[in-house]
Formats: C-alpha cells, structure tokens, sequence
C-alpha cells in the first residue's frame, strides 16, 4: 500500500531553482529532511529522494544512464558547489 502525502503538491514538475537545491543537499539525505523539504517547497518526497541520490552519483555515471540532462547538470553544479563530492 503506497501512503498518499498529506501536503499540497502544486510544484510537482516545475523547475527548482539553484537556492533550492543548495538547501535540500545542505541537509542529510535522511527520510525525515526529504519529507521536510517536499513540504517545504511543495514537491513529492521522491523528486527529493531523488536529487539526493542524483548528487551522490559519478556525472560519468549519470551520462551513462540519463545522458545530458539539463536538470541533472543543475544538480551536479550544485553540489559540486557546496562541496558534495561523488
């Protein structure tokens, strides 16, 4: 059984901005700073899981898998940034 989020999701597929980002990956990766952020910027908790994870992966890897993506690049300049290193 997959449990509905109980915040409003109106952003859901818009753009994020780099402010954005840098906030959610100044932050752990833990479940709790996932479903504080999709509230915060009124997202789904995967697109929060997902930058995460995005950030944590090789930008050789992601090419393999995704190619040049223009959100993923975002990503990736973004934690780059603020110091991530994958």
């Amino acid at each position: 059984m997959v449990k509905k989020e109980e915040w409003a999701s109106e952003n859901k597929g818009k753009p994020w901005t780099d402010s954005e980002l840098e906030a959610v990956l100044s932050d752990a990766p833990t479940k709790d700073n996932c479903e504080k952020y999709a509230k915060a910027f009124k997202r789904g908790r995967g697109s929060i899981e997902q930058i995460y994870r995005w950030a944590m992966t090789s930008k050789k890897e992601i090419m393999e898998k995704r190619g040049d993506e223009k959100f993923v690049n975002q990503i990736k300049k973004v934690s780059k940034k603020i110091g991530w290193v994958a």
